[in-house]
């Protein structure tokens, strides 16, 4: 569920003493998708911890610790952001710029999840530095399927228990 800053989850802490969470940031505005992914990374791997944000000016906010999000241990860099395209996409096309223009997320995994399927979306957002582009699927087995696909290709998980790569 989100907080009034429109973020929600905390991660960085050891679990059990041995294990670290993964922090994801998901930016989505759709209450019912980020049920859904909550939901199926929470069965991938309950490590999982994904912060969620509504739009591209708290995933700024966020990224950037500034504001209600510069305590690192309760708000740290993500491993990933996974990042919505619903209108007005043009905000997030520039969230999608930002990210990949400032020296401590340049190497983050930018994963576009979007009901969108044009061609011309996928295109622009690539070439803005997304790490990969999805159209979202309608039901709920596409979603964990995809997550899985995302999962394999961008996070990679250290036996010993920390996030690895």
């Amino acid at each position: 569920m989100m907080d009034t800053h429109g973020g929600a989850g905390v991660h960085g802490r050891e679990t059990g003493g041995r294990r670290k969470d993964i922090t994801l940031l998901f930016v989505e505005d759709e209450l019912n998708d980020v049920f859904f992914v909550r939901r199926a990374l929470r069965h991938l791997d309950p490590t999982y911890h994904v912060q969620t944000v509504r739009n591209g000016e708290y995933a700024v906010n966020y990224l950037s610790g500034t504001g209600h999000y510069r305590n690192r241990q309760h708000y740290p860099l993500p491993a990933m952001v996974l990042l919505d395209l619903n209108p007005p996409v043009t905000r997030n096309f520039k969230l999608l710029e930002w990210i990949h223009q400032q020296p401590q997320s340049q190497s983050l995994p930018a994963v576009v999840f979007s009901a969108s399927a044009l061609e011309a979306d996928r295109k622009q957002a690539m070439r803005l530095g997304a790490s990969d582009y999805f159209v979202k699927p309608k039901d709920t087995s596409g979603v964990s399927d995809l997550l899985a696909s995302v999962r394999s290709r961008f996070l990679r998980h250290d036996p010993a228990g920390g996030e690895a790569g």
